[in-house]
């Protein structure tokens, strides 16, 4: 398995704009082709999201992003986020990270296919 790591620094005051736009708009489409969110997080002090994503692979990764990339709900979204939302962040920063503990031995145990 892979973890993405998403991390946005936000414009503060549009935190909750970009929050209701992510559960709205982005979320929905993300879980349509197979992405796991594992969570998604913001500093107490609002300038930053964090989120935490799950894939079985790379090439997961890659085929569940493809469709999203054409998918007619995401491109009505980022068009109307460019048109009447932007700039909700000024930055954002994306890692892959595996696991160094076997994922069996952590409270994530329930994302390992049996």
């Amino acid at each position: 398995m892979i973890f993405r790591l998403r991390r946005y620094t936000v414009i503060s005051e549009k935190i909750e704009l970009f929050n209701a736009f992510f559960k709205k708009h982005l979320l929905p489409v993300q879980k349509r082709y197979g992405s796991q969110l594992v969570g998604r997080w913001q500093t107490e002090d609002k300038s930053q999201i964090i989120a935490l994503w799950v894939y079985e692979d790379m090439k997961s990764y890659e085929d569940i992003q493809s469709k999203v990339k054409v998918d007619p709900d995401s491109i009505a979204a980022q068009k109307y986020r460019f048109s009447q939302l932007e700039p909700l962040f000024t930055e954002t920063e994306e890692s892959f990270m595996t696991s160094t503990v076997d994922l069996s031995k952590t409270e994530l145990s329930h994302l390992i296919k049996k």
